[in-house]
């Protein structure tokens, strides 16, 4: 069996997720709390082993307090 590469986007959204949460002095257990997802999906999420839905990417920035755009920045534009 093999490691089915991660996807370079999710990668990408996953390390801004991680990168934003830990400026913020935020653990993995509070960003759950705030998007509403359990803390295993934030840890696949932002090691890039989750894709993120659309409406995941308005949860995060909602949590951010951020547009989605901010969120996606760099990665796609």
């Amino acid at each position: 069996m093999t490691n089915k590469p991660k996807e370079a986007v999710y990668r990408l959204l996953g390390a801004k997720i991680e990168q934003l949460r830990t400026m913020l002095g935020w653990s993995q257990a509070d960003l759950a709390q705030k998007t509403r997802l359990t803390r295993g999906s934030i840890a696949n999420i932002e090691a890039g082993n989750q894709r993120i839905l659309l409406h995941d990417v308005e949860r995060f920035s909602g949590a951010f307090s951020i547009a989605p755009k901010v969120l996606l920045r760099g990665i796609w534009f």
